[in-house]
């Protein structure tokens, strides 16, 4: 799991685009993105949260008790393995859908868009364990 969480971490970090999200301006020309933890993602066995926290410069992933994530989804192991390890679920998206009471998220378009971009890219990245 460590290795796959490292992978994520790479990719994020070499996306150019979610780069360029990430460090985008308002229009009164303050960040677009909050710092801090952006996402996290616990799974109910698991004795640390993953978290993706961003400080303006970098993106890191880590495993630890988030501090006011813009986005918090728990779920079970079971629910863990069959979206992000079976290779044959839907989109991440589609899954959050169906467990909202699991899922607090604050009102902010822009870093809504990105904790869903993180999620897309980490069902990507251990989805199967293929990719």
């Amino acid at each position: 799991m460590e290795k796959q969480i490292r992978k994520w971490e790479t990719t994020l970090q070499s996306d150019e685009p979610l780069l360029d999200r990430l460090r985008r301006l308002n229009p009164d020309g303050y960040p677009a993105t909050m710092k801090g933890d952006i996402l996290a993602l616990k799974v109910k066995s698991e004795k640390k949260p993953i978290v993706v926290c961003w400080n303006g410069e970098e993106i890191h992933v880590e495993r630890r008790q988030p501090k006011n994530p813009f986005m918090a989804w728990s779920m079970d192991l079971k629910q863990f393995k069959h979206l992000f390890l079976s290779g044959k679920t839907p989109p991440v998206l589609v899954a959050m859908n169906n467990d909202q009471k699991n899922v607090k998220a604050s009102a902010d378009h822009h870093n809504g868009a990105l904790a869903l971009s993180f999620m897309v890219m980490f069902q990507e990245c251990m989805e199967g364990g293929k990719k």
